[in-house]
């Protein structure tokens, strides 16, 4: 935090990501009490429009990333986001927002926010030295989980006092101010400016110099298929299925709802304070492999009251026990999020970070629509747990019984950089 620049990407992240989390659970709440029976699946396609252009353009945002000046592109993406939810909040108050006009924002914005994304994960291993890396993942990822945290909390009672309009209206402005506090970071571009003059074949040598190195590190192409089976299975549950079955089933008021999502930040941001005080508890060589057995586990527990809904239906403050596992849950997610981030930062060469970080995010995510319109396509049609239990089973049998997996997630810091970087430039 003494790092000027890394103090500005922070603070420029915090007032943002805190307007998007009251964003996101205002628009969830608001398809949710449209008229008919299809704000389900309304809110469905919301989340997949969310992830499929940044899954789709993911190596096309790394190679941009990789050739221009990253402080320009976290400035101008907030700025694009901050326009998008204005006129978000233009539309709803002169009542002519439309459902077609939410989808677009969506693709909007999950462009913007993946360049946001990569960028920043891009920029923060050449403002910092290779000793404050896992100290700065996990003030990284405090603030995103505490924005998170604070703005589900404060969303879920400003639902309650002010209108839609308004909130996506203070989003707005939240993510111009967060541009301007990234237009002081002092930051010297090291951007490959030949690539400006070059068009298809730069986004070719793109790809085949990304896939060049994935195949040739074996292991870092394992532990990206783990993240996105485990994102196949676990993203929709958290997107679709938890907040329809809250509402719908358990008819949690709107500060309920916003405790529950929130949780899982809270969680995150206990565990990123402890871990950055105690690095030594993430060098264990097998935190990938508990971290996800623990995530898997509490998902488990979570399903219980669904599964016996009859029962857990009548109890009055059942939504304090969906907090409980949703805040262990978090504390395991922080373990996998920042001991992967800071051991994928050290091994990538600087040349390829923005490449690889925009690929991996259209790998790991890149089934999530899918998953996503297959549950949005039964929720309502089956029994809720089902979910649960079937996406649950299946990591249990990949992690367990799959040997690759198995040896990798037991052993992560094995994984090393087969190519020198040299080669890759």
């Amino acid at each position: 935090m003494k790092n000027k620049n890394f103090s500005l990407i922070l603070s420029g992240k915090l007032v943002s990501l805190l307007g998007n989390a009251i964003y996101h659970i205002s628009l969830i709440w608001y398809v949710l009490s449209l008229p008919g029976e299809q704000n389900g699946k309304m809110l469905t396609w919301i989340m997949v429009l969310g992830l499929a252009p940044a899954v789709a353009f993911g190596g096309f945002i790394g190679g941009f990333v990789d050739r221009y000046d990253k402080k320009k592109l976290i400035v101008r993406s907030d700025i694009l986001s901050g326009i998008t939810v204005l006129l978000l909040a233009f539309l709803m108050d002169q009542q002519l927002l439309k459902p077609i006009h939410l989808l677009i924002a969506t693709c909007i914005l999950s462009i913007s926010t993946s360049t946001l994304s990569i960028a920043v994960r891009s920029i923060i291993p050449e403002i910092l030295t290779e000793g404050e890396l896992q100290a700065a993942n996990a003030s990284n990822q405090f603030i995103e989980r505490l924005t998170s945290l604070l703005g589900l909390l404060f969303g879920g009672i400003l639902i309650s006092f002010l209108s839609v309009n308004t909130i996506f209206l203070l989003n707005g402005i939240s993510f111009l101010i967060s541009a301007i506090c990234e237009m002081f970071i002092q930051y010297a571009s090291k951007a490959n400016l030949e690539y400006h003059t070059r068009t298809h074949s730069a986004f070719r040598d793109d790809f085949q110099q990304t896939f060049r190195f994935l195949f040739q590190n074996k292991d870092i192409l394992t532990l990206m298929f783990v993240f996105t089976f485990v994102n196949l299975l676990w993203d929709p549950l958290f997107m679709i299925v938890v907040p329809y079955v809250l509402k719908t089933n358990f008819a949690i008021t709107p500060i309920e709802f916003g405790a529950v999502e929130a949780a899982l930040g809270l969680g995150f941001c206990l565990a990123a304070i402890y871990f950055s005080k105690r690095p030594g508890f993430l060098q264990h060589h097998a935190v990938l492999f508990y971290s996800i057995m623990g995530v898997n586990t509490l998902i488990s527990l979570f399903a219980i009251p669904i599964m016996f809904y009859t029962f857990f239906s009548s109890i009055k403050y059942i939504s304090i026990y969906f907090v409980v596992m949703l805040m262990i849950a978090g504390f395991f997610s922080a373990s996998l999020n920042i001991a992967v981030a800071t051991h994928l930062q050290k091994i990538i060469p600087q040349n390829l970070r923005g490449k690889f970080y925009g690929v991996s995010t259209s790998i790991g995510q890149g089934l999530i629509p899918l998953s996503s319109v297959v549950m949005g396509s039964f929720i309502g049609k089956v029994h809720s747990y089902i979910f649960f239990v079937i996406s649950c089973a299946l990591v249990y049998m990949v992690l367990l019984f799959v040997p690759a997996v198995s040896r990798l997630t037991k052993h992560l810091y094995e994984i090393k950089q087969h190519q020198e970087p040299s080669r890759l430039s």
